[in-house]
């Protein structure tokens, strides 16, 4: 019988390797980045929507009309993170897009600053500041390659704009999130029918976007959002760095794609900052659930242990 704390660190690290080939998948995707983006969310929104209907079944119309403002927020930030993300990928190096994408909880810390009033501690603003580093280091390399800067930037947009779903998904923490993913989806891929020709991919880019929107998107998302409830926020932070590392890695061994030097020592900082960040904040966490008396890594009080 698995511990609380393994079934987290299971569940977590198979949605990470489950994610880990998207990068991979993009580049093996001959289509333009606003087709890819209109078959990636429309067969995704389908996936989860399909979902929704199945576990609702009659209530679903009632859930929907109880939408809040910060479910439409999520639905405007999935459409926007996927765009933005799949032009990243296709105008930079995979490295280049995943260094940019791991920045998002220092967004996403900040945006809770400024919008939830959460504390934002010392050690993550340095964090921020060493991330800006990196960032500059690698923006840098890409400064002489056409379009790669741009391709950098909107990365980084990319993360911003995760960093601001993770926070709105953590205001909606008592609402299922299901069904505005499922329509962010959906109604992103409604949005950008009039600016892609969908008829004219090829079944070889078709048969990569089902895997990757019918299958690898909805299997990771699913576990990566069922991880945190049981593991501290810092160790999925921590795992999620992973995916980071191996995305780069699968272009490199199947493409034999280089990202330069200038990307692997920004990214370098980048990574090794936040894995910093990740570690103080898990030992400040155990800290605290002992202060109270609670077991760090199965979340149960001493006393009913005893």
């Amino acid at each position: 019988m698995l511990s609380t704390r393994s079934k987290g660190y299971l569940i977590t690290m198979l949605g990470v390797l489950a994610l880990s080939p998207d990068g991979l998948l993009t580049r093996l995707i001959q289509a333009e980045a606003l087709t890819i983006t209109f078959w990636r969310c429309l067969l995704y929104g389908i996936v989860v929507s399909l979902f929704a209907v199945l576990r609702y079944r009659g209530r679903l119309f009632a859930h929907l009309g109880r939408f809040s403002a910060a479910e439409y927020g999520i639905m405007i930030c999935f459409g926007l993170g996927n765009t933005c993300f799949i032009y990243s990928i296709t105008h930079t190096s995979v490295a280049n897009t995943l260094f940019m994408l791991s920045t998002t909880p220092i967004w996403a810390a900040v945006i809770a600053w400024l919008f939830l009033r959460e504390r934002v501690p010392r050690r993550t603003w340095f964090a921020i500041v060493m991330v800006m580093v990196g960032i500059s280091v690698i923006t840098r390399g890409s400064v002489r390659l056409e379009g790669a800067w741009l391709g950098d930037i909107v990365g980084l947009c990319a993360a911003f704009i995760l960093g601001t779903q993770f926070s709105l998904i953590r205001a909606a923490r008592n609402r299922d999130i299901m069904p505005a993913l499922g329509l962010g989806g959906i109604f992103t891929a409604l949005f950008l029918a009039p600016l892609v020709a969908p008829g004219e991919t090829t079944n070889a880019d078709l048969g990569w976007l089902i895997v990757m929107g019918m299958i690898m998107l909805p299997v990771a998302n699913a576990l990566m959002f069922l991880g945190p409830k049981y593991l501290p926020a810092p160790e999925v932070g921590l795992m999620m760095l992973l995916e980071t590392v191996l995305g780069p890695v699968w272009v490199w061994l199947a493409l034999g794609e280089n990202p330069g030097a200038h990307s692997l020592v920004g990214g370098a900082i980048v990574v090794a900052t936040l894995m910093v960040n990740s570690l103080l904040g898990l030992r400040e966490e155990r800290e605290r659930m002992m202060a109270v008396g609670r077991d760090p890594g199965s979340g149960i009080g001493r006393a009913r242990r005893e």
